[in-house]
């Protein structure tokens, strides 16, 4: 093998496959990235058999070939030699040889044979998403998933279709969340997708640059991702995610606008005093137009925090997790929020003002 190419592309590509190796006593060839070189490609794969992710980066073949190695050391090297810009890398006695204008470097390769095959999934009606909406819909859920895999189900984020809109959804079971984008195309095709937390960060984290449209290819156990030159495979979790349409309501006996500013700076505030477990009480008062934020914690002290708002039905009260409340508003974009309520110590739904787009529930909890 022997190719030359930009070191600075060659080394966003190893940053983006790295972290997808994995050290498995078993299966040692997981610890390494592939290098295939054929016509006028370098392939860039790496695999933990929970996800892979294959890179395929234009460069000048010279000679086809295959080589492993260790990523952490080709990344650390790339990253440290600051004034280069075109690299050849050569296969030499079963090593790689990295050369620039100033440097000359050998790496140890290891052995590809044990190299898994990252499956790769092509369905006859793709359903295409903009990049950025795939990683916008995944980053305006993906913190309300469980972080513990005793439920798996809802140690993910769930992607499906209706009509004409793709809906992301994510859940704890003490808050959730939904987006949803049109899409151009109807994604009659697309299955609903479990697919675990970690594997949707590492999604976010590898399309989070680019500027594609991204084919979503599934099957009943793996999902694949085309966009670009980019192509990930992600085991799917093998399960049937809560009917979470069931309490998200219909409509509110109370509702509330408060501008996002004011109410995250009360919130920011009262947190400070809810004590390890966040809690505070939130009362919602009509007649004065005030919304009231109580928070105490024993061996901090405790606050009360009084904000103007527009209030229209009966008067509301119930206890949050205010940490879980300021968490929703990375995923709102609009400067008013509305709050809709219906029994006191019932679930409350926040959303941008007139947001068709963004649903977050949150759960009371006990003092």
């Amino acid at each position: 093998m022997k190719i030359e190419c930009l070191k600075n592309k060659l080394q966003k590509a190893v940053s983006l496959v790295e972290r997808a190796t994995s050290h498995n006593l078993s299966l040692p060839a997981l610890k390494n990235i592939i290098f295939k070189a054929e016509g006028s490609n370098l392939i860039i794969k790496a695999t933990n058999l929970e996800i892979g992710v294959e890179i395929n980066l234009p460069v000048k073949v010279i000679k086809d070939g295959i080589v492993a190695c260790n990523p952490a050391i080709l990344s650390s090297f790339l990253t440290n030699i600051k004034d280069e810009d075109k690299i050849t890398a050569e296969l030499e006695n079963g090593n790689l040889i990295i050369t620039t204008q100033s440097n000359s470097t050998l790496i140890k390769s290891e052995d590809y044979e044990d190299f898994p095959i990252i499956p790769k999934i092509n369905s006859n009606k793709p359903t295409i998403i903009k990049s950025n909406e795939l990683i916008s819909g995944i980053r305006s859920v993906i913190y309300s998933a469980a972080i513990s895999d005793i439920k798996p189900e809802i140690s993910s984020v769930y992607i499906y279709s209706k009509e004409d809109k793709l809906y992301f959804v994510a859940t704890d079971s003490f808050r959730l969340a939904e987006k949803n984008f049109l899409t151009n195309r109807k994604p009659d095709g697309l299955l609903p997708l479990i697919i675990p937390f970690k594997n949707a960060a590492e999604i976010v984290r590898v399309f989070e640059n680019e500027d594609v449209e991204v084919e979503i290819h599934s099957d009943n156990n793996q999902l694949s991702l085309i966009g670009g030159s980019i192509h990930i495979t992600s085991r799917l979790i093998d399960g049937v995610y809560p009917d979470y349409n069931q309490i998200m309501p219909k409509s509110f006996t109370t509702t509330t606008s408060i501008l996002k500013e004011d109410l995250s700076q009360a919130l920011k505030v009262s947190n400070i005093f809810s004590g390890k477990y966040h809690q505070i009480k939130i009362d919602l008062i009509p007649d004065k137009k005030q919304i009231v934020i109580y928070s105490e914690a024993a061996d901090v002290g405790k606050n009360t925090t009084i904000i103007k708002a527009n209030i229209e039905g009966p008067a509301f009260s119930a206890n949050y997790n205010a940490r879980y409340i300021l968490e929703a508003f990375q995923s709102i974009n609009f400067s008013e929020i509305m709050i809709g309520a219906n029994e006191s110590n019932k679930p409350m739904v926040v959303k941008g003002k007139g947001d068709s787009t963004f649903t977050y529930i949150v759960m009371p909890v006990n003092r």
